[in-house]
């Protein structure tokens, strides 16, 4: 046993035998091929159950200079959680605290979306019958909630975290230098999220010829709408077997007016749509963000089209699934990478900049989730 790991068994919960350290290995990123083929066996699993032994654990690595994965339940489909070194150690916080303070939630990593009022909570992921939050900060982006209250970093507004040099606390804008960083600048041990009042959604269906009229329905929606989805014939009859038309408007309203929307079927027929054809077809999958003024572009594009239209910093785009095609059918548009493990291939550029700043200060030999960002 090499010493690193005997000094971490002194001290901590550490599994060390191979079933677990392969259970551990790996989150959802192994629906690609892409990324599953780059995966290593971490060497230990480690739990940590307070800050302080966070920071013990840290004084360890700075002795024996392994590397550290941190995890949360392993939902990410990006390989966030997939170490991709040797001598690596998977981190598991423990911490499950949380408090309604001020008007926001106040909670540490590991707590689970299950033990929350997810209905508070502006944005939340897809995966929210399995995810921690702390996992959802880390690596996650858009979600449910997304076309009318922003992306993850718009909704986070205070986040602590724990490296080599130490703590840090970030405030409002500050916290991009770690949201979606994908645990490469730290540990985070606690993370302030602002809470809103959702009524009861329920989902209405608007059918179309032309994509482009479909386009403007939905824009004149907009301002009422809690999610929409705009889909080819092609990927709404894998969805479900309704009589669809060309194209296909699916649009959440809070209300009674409608039909309801149960948490299975957000999972699944919403916002986890192209995880769930994915799935059950095994097709080839590709994710971009759309100008909106070019969605009209897909009226040419004939095969399963899924149009996801959020909101990022102010930004109103439609993040767009093309699924079961051999290569991206639109040029000159940001490619959201669902093969890499790389954020850079992700990230908005502004924000991208304040989390390298960041890594170059508090670990500039990359030995937290090493390889995951270019700096």
């Amino acid at each position: 046993m090499v010493d690193y790991i005997k000094e971490l068994k002194k001290r901590f919960k550490v599994a060390t035998d191979l079933e677990t350290r392969e259970r551990y290995s790996k989150d959802y990123g192994f629906i690609s091929p892409k990324l599953s083929k780059f995966r290593k066996i971490a060497d230990a699993v480690v739990w940590l159950y307070s800050e302080e032994e966070i920071k013990e654990f840290f004084k360890i690595q700075q002795d024996y200079h392994f590397y550290i994965v941190e995890r949360g339940n392993g939902t990410n489909t990006l390989g966030g959680a997939m170490p991709i070194k040797e001598k690596s150690v998977i981190v598991i916080p423990e911490m499950k605290k949380f408090e309604v303070l001020n008007g926001k939630l106040i909670s540490d990593p590991s707590v689970e979306f299950n033990d929350l009022d997810v209905s508070s909570l502006p944005v939340y992921p897809t995966s929210f019958n399995m995810a921690t939050i702390g996992g959802f900060v880390a690596g996650g982006s858009l979600g449910i909630g997304s076309l009318k209250y922003g992306a993850v970093w718009d909704n986070v507004n205070m986040i602590k975290v724990v490296n080599q040099k130490g703590e840090y606390t970030f405030y409002d804008n500050d916290v991009k230098k770690v949201v979606q960083s994908a645990g490469t600048v730290g540990i985070i041990t606690k993370i302030g999220f602002r809470l809103i009042k959702r009524d009861k959604i329920v989902v209405k269906n608007y059918k179309f010829k032309k994509v482009g009229d479909a386009i403007n329905k939905a824009l004149d929606l907009i301002d009422e709408a809690e999610f929409i989805s705009i889909r080819s014939k092609e990927m709404a009859y894998n969805i479900s077997n309704e009589n669809w038309d060309n194209w296909n408007l699916i649009v959440g309203f809070p209300g009674e007016d409608g039909k309801p929307v149960t948490s299975a079927d957000i999972i699944t027929t919403f916002a986890g749509a192209y995880f769930t054809v994915v799935n059950k077809k095994k097709v080839s999958y590709y994710s971009v963000d759309v100008k909106i003024e070019d969605l009209e572009k897909l009226d040419k594009i004939k095969g399963m089209i899924d149009c996801e239209l959020a909101r990022s910093q102010g930004k109103l785009f439609s993040h767009t699934y093309f699924l079961g095609f051999s290569e991206i059918p639109l040029q000159n548009e940001k490619v959201f990478n669902l093969h890499s493990y790389k954020i850079n291939d992700r990230v908005e550029e502004d924000r991208l900049k304040k989390i390298i700043d960041f890594k170059k200060v508090v670990d500039p030999e990359d030995y937290i989730n090493p390889g995951k960002i270019e700096y």
